[in-house]
This record gives C-alpha cells, sequence and structure tokens, in this order.
C-alpha cells in the first residue's frame, strides 16, 4: 500500500462540518437538533467510508463480478444519495444546513478547497507511471488549479474583500464542474487505462467513494443557498457577503 493523503482528507472533510456546526451552536445560531442532526451527517459519511475501505481492503472492488457493474458510474454517487435522501426528510437537518452556509464566514467555505491541490500527488503518481494518466489529467489538473483558485480567493477575503452571494456561488459550482464534467464525459476513457484499478484499492478507493463526492457537496451546499427564493440574509462582518 502506497502512502497517501486520502485518509486524511476522509477525516477532515466530515470533521469540518462538525467544527461548523459546533462554532454556530457556540454562538447561539443553532439549535440542539440541528447540531444532532449535522454530527449525525458527519457520522454517516465517515461510516461510509469505513464500510467502502473495507469493502476496497477485502478485496470486493477488484473482484471482476464487481467490476462488471461498472462502478464508478453510480459509486461516487452513493453518499450524495445518502446525503440528499437525509436532508430532504429531515427538516432540523436541512435547516441546520442552510444555516452552516449562511452564517459562515465566506473564507472558511473558501478555505477548505484548498486541500484539492493536493490532487499534485495523484499527479505526480501519474507521471511515474503509478496512477491513471489520463484521470490524473483531465481530473487531476483542473483539480489542482481550483484548490489554487481557493488559496488567492481565501486570500484575498482575508484581506478584505467582499465578494458577492452570487459570485461566490459561480465560483462553487465550477469547483464542482471541474470534478463531474470530466469524470462523467470521460469517464469511458478512464477506464480503458491499464492503471484504473489503483483507483478502486485502499486506500485511494476513498477519493472516489467519499473525499470527492463530499466536496462538491459542499460547494452546492453554498449554490443552493445562494439559489433559494427569498431575499438574502443581512450580513455581519464575520459572515459571508450577501450583496450581489
Amino acid at each position: 500500500m502506497q502512502w497517501s493523503t486520502v485518509p486524511f482528507l476522509a477525516a477532515v472533510v466530515p470533521g469540518f462540518l462538525l467544527v461548523l456546526a459546533r462554532r454556530l451552536h457556540r454562538q447561539g445560531r443553532l439549535g440542539v437538533a440541528e447540531g444532532r442532526w449535522i454530527a449525525a451527517l458527519a457520522g454517516l459519511l465517515v461510516g461510509w467510508g469505513g464500510l467502502s475501505g473495507l469493502l476496497a481492503g477485502a478485496g470486493v472492488y477488484g473482484r471482476p463480478t464487481f467490476r462488471a457493474l461498472m462502478p464508478e458510474y453510480w459509486l461516487p454517487f452513493v453518499p450524495v444519495a445518502m446525503v440528499v435522501a437525509l436532508v430532504s426528510l429531515v427538516r432540523p437537518l436541512r435547516k441546520g444546513l442552510a444555516m452552516l452556509a449562511e452564517e459562515t464566514p465566506a473564507q472558511w467555505l473558501t478555505g477548505i478547497h484548498q486541500l484539492r491541490v493536493l490532487a499534485l500527488g495523484s499527479i505526480l503518481k501519474a507521471a511515474q507511471g503509478t496512477f491513471p494518466r489520463g484521470f490524473a489529467w483531465y481530473v487531476g489538473i483542473p483539480d489542482l488549479l481550483f484548490g489554487i483558485s481557493a488559496i488567492l480567493l481565501t486570500l484575498a477575503i482575508l484581506r478584505g474583500w467582499r465578494p458577492g452571494r452570487r459570485w461566490l456561488a459561480c465560483w462553487h459550482l465550477t469547483g464542482a464542474m471541474v470534478i463531474l464534467v470530466p469524470a462523467t464525459a470521460l469517464m469511458q476513457v478512464f477506464r480503458r487505462e491499464p492503471l484504473f484499478d489503483a483507483l478502486w484499492a485502499f486506500p485511494m478507493v476513498l477519493a472516489p467513494t467519499l473525499v470527492v463526492p463530499s466536496l462538491v457537496m459542499l460547494n452546492l451546499l453554498v449554490v443552493w443557498r445562494a439559489l433559494a427564493p427569498g431575499p438574502p440574509r443581512p450580513s455581519r462582518p464575520d459572515a459571508p457577503h450577501q450583496a450581489d
């Protein structure tokens, strides 16, 4: 098993939700029920990541019978389906996530995506011939560039720039699309690469089954609240700027 930052990312992304929820709860902006459901959501993501890792470690994802199911097309959407179903059914969770997106400073919600510069690891492995090159070039490089933009944007916000709500929504939507578009449009090409099965071995499997979907969902959380009907909430100095 090669060294990888993926297990670290698998822990950080759900943990980020807990940190944001705890911060808002301590400030009296998030109710107990909403906070508990956000914690449950983070636990669900961690549980799914653990299960996925166990299945990969047991060799299930590498079996010909499982590969025949073409999991690359649907397995990354399993955590998305679980989260969407839970958010649709549980009002306190829906309310809590809306509050989280609206009351968290913009630099926090952009800063978490700085972690995407770690896609450089996959690019370097591809250059060394230990990772599928097409996937690294067409998915990893755009992800790396978006991570660099997250660094620059976060620094700009910290230095006093207040981007509009729609501007931030477009940026977050771009963050989702740089993953979804190439991964969807070129998957038939990627799956023919000789090293494509490396994506489904532990620990790398945590990237397509947990880390990447979670980061994309964080992007779409901001987009969802930006497009929500009704006037924007008044902004405070420590909250994301809401002007368009």
